[in-house]
């Protein structure tokens, strides 16, 4: 929620550009100039709709690495689709120890770990990928949250490790 009053208000100062009173031709051309530029910017803004796919895993990435959620307790369940959460469930109850990392870092404990360039793009009207560059010890990795839209919020549908493999097909290979 914090980024997301941030990138409202950063929109709307772009917006609202200072009241020139010299009267001057030239002032007059830049005034003219800036609030195009202005214009442009907010524009551009509302033009990119990968901007909430990106404020969707920004925000995910710093409650956990910040405030410490943890996207498999149950009162969690909300941040993923029906279907699955409906995978992590059977999972359990094959085995209770199925999952043997936190998904969306593939890491048993994302102390220190930050989120670096997230990547968002659209796959079809209610669904997006967000790559997200982590930092762990050693080398950044990148993993990509599947998102789709239900009841018009994001939610994860899938993780995709740094090698591309699904975090739902290991849960159904019995192999999280």
């Amino acid at each position: 929620m914090r980024l997301v009053a941030l990138l409202t208000t950063a929109i709307l100062i772009a917006g609202c550009g200072p009241v020139s009173v010299n009267t001057s031709d030239a002032a007059a051309a830049d005034a003219g100039a800036a609030e195009q530029t202005a214009g442009q910017a907010e524009v551009e803004a509302q033009a990119r709709p990968e901007v909430e796919v990106e404020t969707f895993a920004r925000e995910l990435y710093s409650q956990m690495f910040e405030d410490g959620l943890a996207p498999l307790d149950e009162a969690n369940s909300g941040l993923w689709t029906p279907q699955a959460w409906a995978d992590i469930e059977a999972a359990w109850a094959r085995d209770p120890g199925a999952i043997s990392a936190d998904p969306l870092c593939f890491c048993q404990d994302p102390t220190g770990m930050e989120a670096g360039d997230i990547t968002a793009r659209f796959i079809g009207d209610d669904t997006a990928e967000a790559a997200v560059v982590l930092s762990p010890a050693g080398e950044p990795a990148t993993v990509t949250l599947r998102l789709k839209k239900v009841d018009g919020a994001w939610l994860i549908d899938d993780v995709l490790d740094p090698n591309g493999g699904s975090f739902r097909q290991a849960l159904a290979d019995g192999q999280a």
